[in-house]
């Protein structure tokens, strides 16, 4: 038995299929309904809270921000 073909999903098709497990309740019927295995549809759930977070200044943000900026005291002072 081969593989099954991965299937590129638009993120408003990802966020339906979350919806509607949210909705109905029941995430393994809802995976097998739309052929995702329930660990991406928890993944998926992941991705969409952090970004949630991020987008309304919550702590995904804030750990995004502190990453990307070099860490350098003010007070650094070169040996000279």
């Amino acid at each position: 038995m081969g593989r099954k073909e991965q299937v590129r999903r638009s993120a408003e098709e990802k966020w339906e299929i979350l919806q509607e497990g949210l909705r109905s309740g029941n995430i393994a019927e809802t995976c097998r309904k739309h052929g995702v295995a329930p660990n991406l549809w928890y993944s998926w759930r992941d991705e969409a809270e952090a970004g949630a977070k991020a987008a309304l200044g919550g702590e995904a943000r804030r750990t995004a921000q502190t990453r990307s900026k070099p860490n350098v005291s003010s007070n650094w002072k070169s040996k000279s």
